[in-house]
């Protein structure tokens, strides 16, 4: 997330930066535009300024022709005929200048060639031969003045006319360079306030970028650590370069410093066990086709010789290059699966151990019966022969012996049962609790009529399990519940049902969303101490002395090993004299 962030700040730099470029250049062309007209609109007016100063030029020069002639004619002198001969020059260099300068103004054409006319026509009177001074002076008064009164008055006309094209083009002039100190203030304006945002930015975006870096590097050695206290490590394979990069833990998982060798599969290879190479170089192969690397286990030697297990798996990933990158994890799970062989060794032990045991219990039960099967023969013969031969003394004894062996008759069957409760190599079935509870009802019915009992039972759930192990829990708490009755009040029995979510139920150990079949079989008896809530499922447990309440604090062990058989949980609760409840939790497959 953090790269992506450094991107995009990059990106907002990017942006910025052509914004403030193109607002530059925008406004550099808007002052290049101006500065061009700014040049035009004052050449123009130095163009009129031309004008006119050549129509002025032509009138002197025709003035220094006439002047030149005149003192030709006065004085006879050739020498002023050289200025007439310059100036006749220069009047035409200046004409043509002029047609030149007006070629855009129709109007000062029409007017030059008009000139052009009446400079001529001033020139064919200079070359007229004279008879004497008084027939030239004739001729200038008569004729010559007026020419030259018209020659004049279009070229004021031509300068009266630029004059006012003159002050169209000066007016757009000063309007032109009242506006370039404006235009030179704002690009100063802009480019400062662009300099300042610029800089802001670039500041902001550096800080950015280190506080990035700053927490990248964290990340980064977070990383490293992470690796090495949880003994794995991390590879990138570029499947479009062929370039591999190990993390510094892969090569402390080999034994070795890190970087100590190029990052390469043949390399790789070196490390694993001779009976794996092949295995582990088929997966490499196989990622090019799969475009991804499946877990795997293997084995190395690392440096020292020592034998280590290994797991690896990668997955595929698009760079922003778009090529194609596996993103892998190794991990090293010697532990484990050390741990896991112990353990399967130590499970094997237990079920050898716990199969003997159960066998023992069941062969030393069953063969106990031989025995007290004749004790109970042969005090039932004294019962019957010679009870009566007995002193009062002897008839205790007698008496004590027949509840011991009844007593003995009930330990062995119970631990037969719970030897038989052990054995669940059973097959699991459904089992509708509904038969369940009235078939247990039924075989209980003696023992429900003679207490007076009252057992109810909501409808009842359909669970996969053990059927003769269910019924035998329903036998065993009802007859619980009968066994530890008030003497004042008849024994009352109810079971309900509901379904519940494990993390909903402090008696369910197991913290998650799964639901389970709740059993809850309450009753009204004498109840007992919150305290010995977990002691009741004990083995040969019991709460009270076996003269006031007969048992051999078996039945409870048997419930929790049948529940514990369905993989439920079992739980009690109850006050003195305020009734107990049994709570079983099935779980709901």
């Amino acid at each position: 997330m953090k790269i992506n962030t450094l991107h995009k700040s990059f990106l907002l730099l990017r942006i910025a930066f052509v914004i403030a470029m193109a607002v530059i250049l925008f406004t550099a062309a808007v002052s290049y535009k101006h500065n061009i007209n700014l040049n035009h609109s004052r050449a123009l007016v130095i163009h009129s300024y031309e004008v006119q100063l050549e129509l002025e030029r032509i009138i002197s020069y025709i003035k220094d022709a006439e002047t030149g002639y005149r003192g030709y004619m006065l004085y006879g002198d050739t020498i002023f005929l050289d200025t007439y001969s310059n100036s006749r020059e220069k009047v035409n260099k200046a004409f043509f200048k002029l047609k030149d300068l007006t070629k855009d103004n129709l109007t000062q054409q029409q007017k030059l060639k008009e000139l052009y006319h009446l400079i001529v026509l001033r020139y064919t009177y200079f070359n007229k031969n004279y008879e004497n001074k008084e027939a030239y002076k004739r001729y200038y008064e008569s004729n010559g003045k007026k020419v030259m009164d018209e020659i004049r008055s279009k070229v004021d006309e031509m300068i009266l006319l630029e004059n006012k094209v003159l002050k169209k083009r000066e007016f757009t002039f000063q309007d032109n360079v009242s506006y370039t100190p404006l235009y030179g203030l704002l690009v100063t304006l802009i480019t400062l306030v662009l300099i300042i945002l610029a800089y802001f930015k670039m500041s902001g975006d550096f800080n950015r970028i280190q506080r990035s870096n700053s927490r990248l590097k964290v990340s980064q050695e977070s990383i490293k650590q992470a690796e090495i206290l949880g003994n794995y490590s991390s590879w990138i394979w570029n499947l479009e370069r062929n370039e591999t990069q190990f993390s510094d833990n892969q090569y402390r998982l080999f034994g070795l410093e890190p970087q100590q060798f190029e990052a390469t599969h043949d390399s790789f290879l070196d490390y694993i066990h001779p009976d794996d190479v092949n295995w582990v170089s088929n997966s490499i192969r196989d990622i090019l086709t799969l475009e991804n690397l499946p877990t795997i286990n293997y084995r190395i030697i690392r440096k020292d010789g020592e034998l280590r297990h290994l797991r690896s798996v990668g997955k595929l990933f698009i760079n922003r290059f778009n090529e194609k990158i596996i993103i892998g994890t190794t991990q090293d799970v010697t532990d484990d699966i050390l741990k896991k062989q112990t353990l399967r060794e130590k499970n094997a032990e237990l079920e050898r151990n716990n199969k003997e045991l159960t066998e023992f219990n069941y062969a030393a039960s069953h063969d106990l019966q031989e025995p007290l099967r004749k004790i109970q023969t042969f005090i039932s013969r004294i019962n019957d022969k010679e009870k009566n031969n007995l002193s009062e003394t002897g008839k205790e004894y007698l008496e004590r012996i027949v509840v011991s062996a009844t007593r003995m008759r009930v330990l062995i069957d119970d631990l037969l049962q719970y030897s038989r409760t052990n054995k669940t190599d059973a097959q699991f079935e459904k089992v509708n609790l509904n038969e369940v509870a009235s078939g247990t009802l039924q075989e209980l019915s003696q023992l429900i009529d003679e207490n007076n009992a009252i057992v109810n039972f909501t409808k009842l759930p359909t669970l996969h399990g053990i059927e003769f192990q269910l019924r035998q829990l329903f036998i065993n708490l009802i007859s619980n519940s009968i066994k530890y009755k008030k003497t004042t009040v008849p024994p009352e029995i109810k079971i309900t049902y509901k379904k519940v979510k494990a993390f909903e139920d402090s008696h369910i150990d197991e913290n998650s969303n799964r639901s389970y079949h709740k059993i809850v079989f309450s009753d009204n008896g004498i109840g007992f101490n919150p305290e010995d809530s977990e002691k009741i499922f004990l083995l040969f447990n019991r709460l009270h002395d076996k003269d006031s309440y007969p048992g051999t604090g078996v039945g409870l062990a048997i419930c929790k090993k049948i529940v514990k058989n369905h993989k439920g949980f079992i739980a009690a609760e109850g006050k003195p004299n305020q009734g107990a409840q049994i709570l079983i939790y099935f779980p709901i497959e």
